[in-house]
């Protein structure tokens, strides 16, 4: 069940250290382990990408990222987090319905995403919002990690 005090806004440059704080507090999940306010600050700003940031009654629980190519109609999700005490409760299909509205409006049509093949939970989530296991690539990672690609088409 979605609490109804929910909101789903664009970043704006105060996120920055939020975003930094989520990812952090799961960075086993992620590829880039040292996100700093100025990487984040450095990506909002590019033409091609976009944060969009859900909150709950005014508070940062989660983020989304989305790096998109018009001119060949495709897009890549990441990175997704939601705050570990508010997920399984429908906000982070919230969030990604949010994203996947904005890329289908900028005539994206295919979307994947890369997910740890360890991270059980994100593969299930994805799993569950449509998008289907295209690939696994072997030590992907700088850590050596293997990947796992899905996508959806919208």
């Amino acid at each position: 069940m979605i609490p109804e005090k929910i909101t789903i806004r664009e970043f704006n440059r105060n996120d920055a250290k939020d975003i930094v704080k989520l990812h952090s507090e799961s960075s086993e999940n992620f590829e880039e382990q040292e996100i700093t306010e100025d990487f984040i600050l450095n990506i909002a700003n590019r033409n091609d990408f976009r944060f969009f940031i859900i909150t709950l009654s005014g508070k940062v629980i989660g983020f989304i990222g989305v790096l998109f190519h018009v001119n060949v109609g495709r897009a890549e999700i990441g990175p997704i987090c939601i705050r570990s005490i508010h997920r399984g409760r429908g906000i982070g299909t919230r969030l990604l319905n949010h994203a996947m509205e904005f890329l289908r409006q900028r005539g994206i049509r295919r979307v994947i995403v890369r997910i740890k093949s360890e991270n059980t939970g994100a593969l299930r989530f994805f799993r569950k919002n449509g998008f289907i296991e295209e690939g696994y690539f072997r030590e992907y990672t700088r850590k050596g990690e293997d990947v796992i690609q899905l996508r959806r088409f919208i």
